[in-house]
């Protein structure tokens, strides 16, 4: 007895998985997301959201890094910040904007040329391409050489998950370093951090994470689209032309050049706007919260501060899905065959407690020890285990025993 009830159990566990790959064979094809309007709202949120959104602790403000809006400024606009900025001795300038192709003012393309050329440390934008669609970086698109080769470049990239520029951006993270024809590219962050303190970058390049989950500090003023207080300082087109600010602000500074909108707290500008964790309406988001400038700005942060987000691996992850997917199945087996009238009552109350002790559980390890356990897994194995397993006693069991065919025989006297 003791025997066939432990073999009842792993025969459970193999049909159960069985039946999940069958389901999530059929969920492949989408056929019932006419059905899950529900599921579209959550499906750019993760339980961790809640912890940047509403649990974390005000961070402190970024004192190594001064971000600068460009505006709608033209060319020789931009050149006179660069110089004005250039004069207060940063470390190291980096700019956040591709100059693609000249302008007919080709007095304003040679001013800012001749600007660049006057900054010691410089990062000027790249972006990668994939220009054959083989999921290969192939190229990189750089500011026009004749007039903007200065400096080093680094790619602004981030991982999204958005077909193209009209589809919900949600970054939470960004890859580290890519190849472009077996050439090697560092992210815009790293690259400015590098300039910083080459040791931090170093021992942050020797996680060997080819894509860090980005551990936010904050924004610049953003009208209430995140919970956080400002934690970057940013400085106007105006402002900086004005020279409305003290150059002790700047020296031995980053300095990220960037588009924030026509002037700062513009709402209606859209472009270079992501959504990120912390968002205040971390379900259903409504307006993009972030800058990409201020987004490299947080990498950027995480990599001085050395305050990185580790998270659990995917084998760990199906592993533990697996052991509580089989102790629930130890456990229902149980239930099923001593006090069956209780079954469904007692499973589904011991199902939402796990579920709600996992999500809980994620989310209170990630907010003290910024460690990620992806628990989506566990729950699902938790959610399913109750009715599949009396699936497979109330059908697969009985298929198999003489007294389950017999009454499926006594079906035709009736």
């Amino acid at each position: 007895m003791f025997k066939k009830f432990w073999l009842e159990t792993i025969y459970g566990l193999f049909f159960i998985l069985a039946l999940a790959f069958v389901v999530t064979r059929v969920t492949a094809f989408n056929i019932f997301d006419v059905f899950d309007p529900i599921g579209a709202v959550f499906e750019d949120m993760e339980s961790t959201d809640i912890v940047f959104s509403q649990l974390r602790e005000d961070p402190l403000a970024e004192e190594n890094l001064v971000i600068v809006n460009i505006g709608n400024l033209p060319r020789a606009g931009i050149a006179d910040m660069v110089n004005i900025i250039n004069s207060a001795e940063p470390r190291v300038i980096g700019m956040d904007m591709l100059f693609r192709n000249p302008k007919e003012d080709t007095l304003g393309d040679l001013k800012l040329s001749d600007a660049f050329s006057r900054v010691e440390n410089l990062v000027m934008y790249s972006k990668l391409l994939d220009m054959d669609d083989d999921g290969l970086f192939d190229t990189l698109e750089v500011s026009y050489p004749p007039y903007f080769a200065y400096g080093e470049t680094a790619f602004t990239n981030f991982v999204t998950g958005a077909a193209d520029q009209d589809d919900l951006k949600m970054c939470r993270n960004f890859a580290v370093r890519e190849y472009v024809n077996g050439e090697p590219e560092l992210a815009f962050s790293v690259k400015m951090a590098q300039y910083m303190d080459p040791e931090k970058v170093e021992r942050f390049l020797a996680r060997g994470n080819e894509v860090e989950d980005i551990n936010y500090r904050g924004n610049i003023f953003d009208y209430g689209d995140t919970a956080y207080p400002i934690s970057y300082f940013a400085l106007d087109w105006y402002q900086v032309l004005d020279m409305e600010f003290a150059p002790e602000l700047i020296k031995d500074k980053a300095v990220i050049f960037c588009y924030l909108g026509s002037e700062l707290g513009d709402r209606k500008a859209l472009d270079d706007k992501y959504f990120t964790p912390l968002n205040k309406n971390y379900v259903g988001k409504t307006h993009a919260d972030m800058f990409g400038g201020v987004v490299h700005a947080n990498a950027f942060s995480m990599i001085m501060s050395e305050n990185y987000i580790d998270k659990m691996g995917e084998v760990y992850s199906y592993l533990m899905a697996l052991i509580l997917l089989y102790l629930n199945i130890v456990v229902f087996s149980v239930i099923y065959k001593v006090v069956p009238r209780w079954y469904d009552g007692l499973t589904k109350l011991t199902q939402l407690i796990e579920a709600a002790a996992l999500f809980t559980l994620n989310i209170v390890i990630f907010n003290y020890f910024n460690y990620k356990i992806d628990v989506t897994l566990s729950i699902v194995a938790v959610l399913i285990v109750g009715d599949a397993l009396e699936v497979f006693f109330g059908v697969f069991v009985n298929l198999f025993t003489k007294e389950g065919r017999k009454e499926l025989r006594e079906i035709k006297k009736l």
